[in-house]
């Protein structure tokens, strides 16, 4: 049971369901109770009025001459022993008799007489046939005193022969003059205890009614708890169906950046053709988009650093078409000049996003350098991605042609542009997911001219420290935002 009561607990439902549960039963509770001492003020309320009407009814019939005569004519206690003893008595106290009998009331009716000089009450008339007339009623309640003048009543209270209830009213004479009071009682144990039995009647359905609610609520918070751990196993066998999908697909995606990575000029390539050089290679996610190339013929090195449309496995998809595309133009077209090679790279492109029935725009942004190693000249061409170069005096910004490198409205051939290069010219190529990245204190794009302003502030360093350099920086500035795009810088020195 108390297994099954931390399982409501921990289910909101069946939580919910047993703090309602509980309300009803305080509700209920509550107004039980509240029902019993209602009923019970209201025959209390009513029994006193009754009472109240009986003695000032009979008061106000009452000759208090008489009556004050009566009692001056026996200031003796027992006075008057009988009924029969006094004409006055026997007419008062068959008078209240009837009374009595009339409002079915349970205890005689009496009167009393203030003696101030020994501040108590006596007895004087009685409706039954005890007589104590002129006996001391000492302990009498302070309200007698207080309202004798206009009558009233005297709070419940318990004597051995059970609860009480009393009321009274004033006696006057002709003058006005209060001569003695009239006292009904009533005894309340019996009323108490009708509304005593309707309460325990009422806790009784009461009772019922909260094991056949505790019986459904727990019916129900066991369909409930077995609904929820249904689909408990549900979500498990689904979670593990997820996770297995999960693996799956990670082993694709690490088996496709083994086979993007053996697409990508390895360091020892690298390192044979330039003695100083970086890659900052970051992707988005675990295969890029983005992906730097080289190829070397003769004395002459073609290097490249390439966006391709999209991120993540279909922009690697798209990446390995563009660098077979680069790889077809330059080693099985022979081309050389780095305008027609990206001219026929991208006519390679477009012919291969067009042979299904869906027409493809996708493509690439591209800075295509060729460099003569012993003539240190330069021949660039871009695709929307410019070339930085950095002299010692200097630092230029080859401009690219405005149009990626496939379907493209309007397409215009690639334009060349020649620079002769100094021994320990910096030459940078890039994409532009480093200056597109948010962060900062305010999560702006960081932009191209502070990209710009950062490469020339680390040229003068070595070019493996201006890769550390970069790639702090871009962790920095991104934080704990979300990378938004793949990132590759490549600097050489020549």
């Amino acid at each position: 049971m108390s297994h099954l009561l931390i399982r409501i607990f921990r289910n909101s439902t069946t939580r919910i369901m047993f703090v309602i549960y509980l309300l009803i039963i305080g509700l209920s509770t509550f107004f039980l109770v509240f029902g019993y001492y209602d009923q019970l003020a209201l025959q209390e309320e009513g029994q006193y009025r009754k009472l109240q009407a009986v003695v000032s009814s009979v008061a106000m019939e009452m000759d208090g001459d008489e009556i004050e005569a009566m009692m001056k004519s026996y200031p003796e206690k027992d006075g008057i022993t009988s009924k029969n003893g006094n004409g006055i008595y026997r007419k008062y106290s068959e008078i209240m008799n009837g009374v009595v009998k009339y409002n079915n009331m349970n205890s005689p009716m009496y009167t009393l007489v203030y003696n101030p000089d020994k501040n108590i009450f006596e007895y004087g008339i009685r409706s039954d046939d005890q007589v104590y007339f002129r006996h001391e009623y000492v302990n009498f309640p302070d309200v007698l005193i207080e309202k004798m003048n206009e009558g009233g009543t005297i709070p419940r209270y318990d004597s051995e022969n059970g609860t009480w209830i009393s009321a009274f009213y004033p006696i006057r004479n002709s003058e006005g003059e209060v001569v003695g009071l009239l006292e009904a009682d009533q005894e309340f144990t019996a009323f108490i205890m009708e509304v005593r039995d309707r309460f325990l009647k009422g806790a009784l359905v009461m009772a019922v009614i909260v094991v056949v609610i505790a019986l459904a609520v727990l019916f129900y918070a066991r369909r409930i708890l077995k609904e929820e751990e249904r689909q408990k196993e549900t979500l498990r066998d689904q979670k593990r169906t997820i996770e297995l999908k999960n693996l799956n697909i990670k082993a694709s995606i690490n088996y496709a950046l083994k086979i993007q990575s053996s697409l990508l000029p390895s360091e020892g390539h690298f390192s044979s053709l330039f003695d100083d050089y970086f890659i900052f290679y970051q992707p988005k996610d675990i295969v890029s988009g983005d992906f730097y190339w080289m190829e070397q013929i003769g004395d002459e090195v073609y290097v490249a650093v390439a966006d391709c449309t999209g991120h993540g496995v279909p922009g690697a998809m798209v990446s390995v078409i563009c660098s077979n595309a680069l790889n077809r133009v330059v080693k099985e077209m022979d081309k050389r000049n780095t305008g027609e090679i990206l001219d026929h790279a991208a006519d390679v492109v477009t012919d291969y996003f067009s042979k299904g029935d869906t027409q493809m725009r996708d493509g690439m942004d591209i800075a295509f350098c060729r460099i003569n190693l012993k003539t240190l000249k330069l021949e660039y061409s871009g695709a929307n991605n410019p070339v930085y170069i950095v002299s010692k005096d200097d630092f230029q910004t080859l401009p690219s042609s405005r149009q990626p490198v496939g379907e493209f409205p309007d397409r215009k051939d690639f334009e060349s542009t020649s620079l002769q290069l100094k021994k320990g010219d910096q030459v940078y190529l890039f994409s532009d997911g480093y200056a597109d990245q948010f962060g900062g204190p305010a999560g702006k794009k960081f932009r191209s001219q502070k990209f710009r302003e950062l490469i020339r502030t680390v040229s003068n360093l070595p070019m493996k420290e201006q890769g550390s350099v970069l790639e702090r920086r871009f962790n920095e500035w991104r934080n704990d935002l979300e990378q938004v795009d793949d990132v590759c810088v490549l600097g050489i020195r020549v």
